[in-house]
């Protein structure tokens, strides 16, 4: 790594003395960095709802991303498959719509996350996650098969 950073200062003199213009920037902490910068996305990522429920409202779910080794103040930029309800630099909440969804079902979302750390000067980690909604039968008989066993 050190040979590799000692190349690229060496690069970057001899294209200022030539004449070539833009330079390649690497911030002097890179060669003692041991590891990259991480993030994850927690939060609602199976999700299971009743057919009557997801008929009648869109399906809600939270969601945070988790850091390691990256430098506040962050530049987040949420890339979802939902309607977003309220977000946050560090959290998210989003609504599927399941409208005419049947039971059995089960729907798959991406959501991703762009984090930009140090007012943009620093690295960037993308980061997504799958989110499954799966519709399932009614737990109580509807009102139609409550009458029609009345009936007997």
């Amino acid at each position: 790594m050190n040979n590799t950073l000692a190349d690229v200062k060496r690069t970057q003199g001899q294209a200022t003395h030539t004449g070539m213009h833009g330079r390649l920037y690497i911030p002097g902490d890179l060669a003692t960095t041991s590891s990259s910068p991480k993030v994850v996305i927690t939060g609602d990522i199976r999700l299971r709802v009743t057919e009557s429920y997801a008929a009648d409202r869109p399906v809600r779910g939270h969601y945070r991303i988790e850091m390691e080794g990256m430098r506040e103040p962050l530049h987040v930029i949420w890339i979802v498959e939902g309607n977003v309800l309220n977000h946050t630099v560090h959290a998210i909440d989003i609504a599927f719509d399941m409208r005419g969804t049947p039971a059995g079902e089960t729907l798959t979302r991406l959501l991703t996350a762009q984090v930009t750390e140090s007012n943009e000067q620093g690295c960037i980690v993308h980061t997504s996650v799958f989110v499954q909604v799966s519709v399932v039968e009614d737990d109580f008989p509807s009102r139609d098969s409550l009458l029609d066993n009345a009936s007997l």
